[in-house]
């Protein structure tokens, strides 16, 4: 419902500016552009990246070690007190695995909120002053849903350029990542 309702302010906005004359000039930031096209971005959010493999590997070796001790528990040749001490490492290493998993996502967690919180912190002065010069008035962040279509060509603009400054800014103007290749039409026959 919301995006709906600042969808609709901004029509009505754009209703009482083209009364005025004055057209609204506004472009469409694209955060994750930012991130995947960009060298500091890029940078910056790969340690999300390496910290979530890690994490993800060692829940996956917890969850082996269980399947070794459940195939061992299954095993016909193993004595009553053999299953009792293999029951009770494997009720030990539930509760490890479910321990595990809950101070990964904890981690991970406050290391996202870490790194979005410099991402913004760094990216936002440049917006501000690329809105400033381009004289803008309104910059909408894209999210999921908000927007139902839009120019491709103008909204990775207004990012593009803001994407060049940043890389400038933190990386001593490295080049930004290559943007994804377009797909070229069919040719017609």
């Amino acid at each position: 419902m919301r995006p709906l309702h600042v969808l609709m302010s901004l029509a009505t906005a754009f209703t009482l500016s083209a009364q005025e004359a004055a057209p609204v000039r506004f472009a469409v930031f694209l955060p994750d552009r930012i991130i995947s096209n960009s060298v500091r971005g890029h940078k910056l959010f790969s340690e999300l990246d390496v910290m979530r493999k890690n994490l993800e590997e060692k829940i996956q070796a917890k969850g082996m070690e269980g399947q070794k001790l459940q195939s061992q528990l299954q095993s016909p040749s193993i004595s009553d007190s053999g299953k009792e001490q293999l029951t009770k490492q494997l009720r030990d290493l539930e509760y490890e695995f479910k321990k595990l998993q809950e101070d990964s996502e904890a981690d991970f967690r406050k290391v996202q909120q870490k790194v979005l919180g410099q991402f913004n912190s760094e990216i936002g002065p440049i917006v501000t002053e690329v809105a400033k010069e381009q004289k803008l008035q309104l910059v909408l962040q894209n999210q999921q849903g908000l927007i139902a279509f839009a120019d491709e060509t103008w909204v990775v603009g207004f990012t593009n350029e803001v994407a060049k400054r940043y890389d400038a800014k933190y990386e001593g103007g490295a080049k930004p990542a290559p943007a994804p290749a377009a797909k070229k039409p069919a040719a017609k026959n």
